[in-house]
C-alpha cells in the first residue's frame, strides 16, 4: 500500500481545483511560467487522489500498480536516464566539440548514477546511520534534490512539447527568424538554415496578404556580415520572397534583444501587431516567455533539431528557468532546512 505519509503531507485536495486553474491559466496565457508549474500540481495529487481512491475502495490490485509505479517504475526509468545523459554526453563531445556547455548532459547523468550509488550504500548501511544521524544529512539533501528538480524536469518537459505542438494561427504580420552563428562569417549554417526554411514554410501558408519576414541578430566580433544580413541573402537566393517582404534587424545579440527589438520594428509598422518567432524546437518555450515579459502578442514555432543534441540543450533551457525562479528554489530549500533543523532539536 502507499505510505501514508504522502497522503498527510499532500493532504490531497480535490486535484479539480488545480485542473480548473491550469485551464484558466492556460486560456489567459499559454506561456506563463505558471502553467508548467500549476499542472504538475495537478497532475502529482490527481495521482494520490486516484491511489487514496483505489485503497479505501480496496482495490488492493490497482493500488498496488500505484505503487509499483511510484517506488519501481519511476526510479528504474530516472536511473535509466542518468546512464543514456552519460552516453548521450560521449556522442555530443565527440560531434559538437569538448566546450564547457557539452559536458553538461553528461556530469548530470554521472550525478544521477552516484545519487543511487548513495542510496544504496544507505540502505546497505542502515543501522550505521542510524548511529550517526548527522550523517543522514547530505542523504536528505541529496533525496530532496532529486525529487524537487525531477518534478521540476518532468513539468517543464510535459509542458515545453505540449507548448511546441500547440496549433498556429494563420494570420500573424511578422514572421522573426532568431540569428545563429554564421558559416565562414556570412553564410547560414545548417542550424540557422532549418530555422529560415521553417519561417518560409510559414511565411506561404499564411493568410495575411501582408505579412513580413523579420531576420534578426546583430553582427559577431567573428563575422563579416550581420546574421540579419545572412538570413535575408539566403531568402532572397533560394526563394522568391521579394527584398520588401525581408525586414532586417540587426543589432540584437541575444535571444531578449531579438524579440524586443523585433517588437519594436513590428509596432513601427502595423498597429497591435502580432507576431510568430522562430527558433529550435527545444529553445521554443523559454523564448516565448521572453515574449510574455515584453508584452509581444504571439507563438513560438519550433524546427528540428539534431536528435543527439537535444538532451543537453533542453536541459540548459531547464537551467535558465530554474535561474529565473530561482526565488521560488530559494524558499523551498529554507523550507527544507528548517525542517532538518527542527528534526535535530
Amino acid at each position: 500500500m502507499l505510505p501514508f505519509f504522502f497522503l498527510t503531507i499532500f493532504a490531497i485536495p480535490n486535484p479539480l481545483c488545480w485542473g480548473f486553474l491550469l485551464v484558466w491559466s492556460f486560456f489567459r496565457d499559454n506561456r506563463s511560467l505558471l502553467n508548467p508549474i500549476v499542472m504538475m500540481i495537478f497532475l502529482i495529487f490527481g495521482y494520490l487522489y486516484l491511489a487514496q481512491l483505489s485503497y479505501q475502495l480496496g482495490l488492493e490490485l490497482l493500488n498496488n500498480i500505484f505503487s509499483g509505479i511510484l517506488l519501481l517504475v519511476l526510479p528504474l526509468l530516472v536511473l535509466i536516464g542518468g546512464f543514456f545523459l552519460i552516453y548521450n554526453g560521449f556522442i555530443l563531445l565527440r560531434k559538437e566539440g569538448r566546450s564547457k556547455a557539452n559536458y553538461f548532459s553528461l556530469f548530470l547523468g554521472v550525478a544521477i548514477v552516484l545519487f543511487y550509488a548513495l542510496l544504496l550504500v544507505r540502505l546497505t548501511y542502515y543501522e550505521f546511520f542510524l548511529q550517526y544521524r548527522l550523517l543522514d544529512i547530505p542523504y536528505y539533501i541529496a533525496i530532496y534534490t532529486y525529487v524537487l528538480f525531477g518534478i521540476t524536469f518532468t513539468g517543464f518537459l510535459i509542458y515545453s512539447w505540449l507548448y511546441l505542438h500547440l496549433p498556429k494561427k494563420k494570420n500573424y504580420d511578422f514572421i522573426i527568424i532568431h540569428g545563429a552563428g554564421l558559416l565562414g562569417g556570412e553564410k547560414v549554417t545548417p542550424l540557422l538554415r532549418k530555422r529560415v526554411d521553417k519561417a518560409i514554410e510559414a511565411f506561404r501558408k499564411s493568410t495575411n496578404p501582408a505579412i513580413q519576414l523579420i531576420a534578426s541578430g546583430g553582427q559577431g566580433p567573428d563575422e563579416k556580415i550581420s546574421e540579419a544580413q545572412a538570413i535575408q541573402n539566403y531568402i532572397l537566393e533560394t526563394t522568391d520572397i521579394p527584398e520588401t517582404a525581408v525586414l532586417l534587424e540587426d543589432h540584437s545579440v541575444n535571444t531578449y534583444q531579438n524579440l524586443l527589438y523585433s517588437k519594436q520594428l513590428g509596432e513601427s509598422l502595423v498597429t497591435d501587431p502580432r507576431f510568430l518567432f522562430v527558433t529550435n524546437d527545444y529553445h521554443v518555450f523559454r523564448t516565448s516567455i521572453y515574449a510574455q515579459q515584453i508584452g509581444m502578442k504571439g507563438d513560438g514555432l519550433g524546427c528540428n533539431t539534431a536528435s543527439y543534441y537535444i538532451p543537453s540543450a533542453f536541459l540548459r533551457e531547464l537551467v535558465a528557468i530554474i535561474v529565473r525562479l530561482k526565488w521560488l528554489y530559494f524558499v523551498f530549500y529554507a523550507l527544507f532546512f528548517l525542517l532538518i533543523w527542527a528534526s535535530f532539536h
